[in-house]
């Protein structure tokens, strides 16, 4: 099996640097007459490049929406998973820490002003309340 990537650009390339990159999980076999043919197992997402990159939030989301098609998709192997999602990175790097920590900060911006846009906030302790209550639904991090 391999990642098929088809890249397409946008309908208006004149004013909008972005290309889409589809990827499809793909395998190859013989067919009865034993010539070399492939087959589409899966689709496994897009991801748009803008500029030169595939912006942080995107890059981790299409991971994530690619490793639960895998695991939906009788047709991979459990062991193989791994691999393609290997393939996948290969193409679309996982985010670094310091894209982590900028994500969480953003985050926690957000969820500041929607609290304060209600009327209400949550304190500091609250915050590294709900922090520290991670652990108990995801193991220690």
């Amino acid at each position: 099996m391999y990642v098929r990537w088809v890249v397409r650009k946008h309908k208006n390339a004149d004013t909008a640097n972005v290309i889409f990159h589809d990827a499809y999980l793909v395998e190859s076999y013989r067919d009865s007459q034993n010539t070399p043919r492939q087959r589409t197992i899966c689709y496994l997402g897009n991801i748009r490049q803008i500029d030169d990159h595939f912006p942080s939030i995107e890059r981790e989301l299409f991971l994530l929406r690619a490793e639960r098609i895998l695991a939906s998709t009788p047709a991979v192997p459990i062991d193989e998973r791994t691999q393609v999602i290997e393939l996948l990175r290969d193409k679309v790097p996982s985010l670094t820490e310091a894209e982590v920590v900028e994500a969480f900060r953003n985050n926690m911006r957000w969820y500041y002003r929607w609290w304060r846009e209600r009327g209400g906030a949550l304190s500091r302790e609250e915050l590294i309340r709900m922090i520290e209550s991670l652990d108990e639904r995801i193991g220690p991090l």
